[in-house]
C-alpha cells in the first residue's frame, strides 16, 4: 500500500532489511520466546505461599471483631511481597495470561476464592462457629496450589507455542 509520506526520519539512517535478515530476526524472536518459556518455572514454595494468602482471604470473614480487616490487610500486603520476591529472584514477572487456557484457569481460581469468601461470610451471618470457615479456606488453599501449577504449565505452553516451539 502506498502513502504520501516520505521516508521517516528514524528510518532514513537504517537500510531496508533483506528477506534473509527478516527471517533471521524472526528466528531470534522465536528463540527468545522459547528461552522465556523455559525461564518461567515457578519454585516449589510459590503456590503454597499464595495458597496460604488466598486461604486467609477465604476464611477471614468468619473471624470475630476486627480480625477480618487485619487478616485481609495482611493478605493484601503479602501478595506484592510474594510476587516481588519471585520476580527479583528469578528475573521474570508475569502480569497476565498468555492465552485462553491460562485465562480460563485464572478465572476458575478467582471464582473459587470469591465463592469461598462468600461462604465464609455466610457462616458468620448464620452464626456458625468460626472453625467452619476452615473448610472453604482449605478448599481455596488446595485450589490455589493445584490450579496455580496448571496455570504455570499453560503459560509456558502458550508462550512456547507462540514462538513455534514447545518447552
Amino acid at each position: 500500500m502506498a502513502n504520501d509520506f516520505g521516508e521517516d526520519a528514524a528510518d532514513a539512517g537504517s537500510p531496508a532489511m533483506t528477506q534473509a535478515e527478516a527471517r533471521a530476526a524472526l528466528g531470534s524472536l522465536d528463540a527468545d520466546g522459547t528461552a522465556l518459556a523455559a525461564r518461567i518455572v515457578t519454585p516449589w514454595w510459590y503456590h503454597p505461599a499464595l495458597g496460604v494468602i488466598t486461604a486467609v482471604f477465604a476464611g477471614a470473614h468468619a473471624l470475630p471483631g476486627a480480625w477480618p480487616v487485619m487478616a485481609i490487610a495482611i493478605g493484601i500486603v503479602a501478595i506484592p511481597v510474594l510476587t516481588t520476591t519471585y520476580s527479583r529472584r528469578y528475573g521474570v514477572a508475569v502480569s497476565k495470561p498468555a492465552g485462553p487456557r491460562g485465562r480460563r484457569l485464572m478465572l476458575a481460581l478467582l471464582a473459587v476464592v470469591v465463592a469461598a469468601m462468600l461462604s465464609s461470610l455466610a457462616f458468620k451471618l448464620l452464626g456458625l462457629e468460626p472453625w467452619w470457615a476452615s473448610i472453604p479456606a482449605a478448599i481455596t488453599f488446595a485450589a490455589t496450589v493445584a490450579l496455580g501449577r496448571r496455570y504455570d504449565a499453560a503459560l509456558r505452553d502458550e508462550i512456547a507455542s507462540r514462538s513455534g516451539a514447545r518447552p
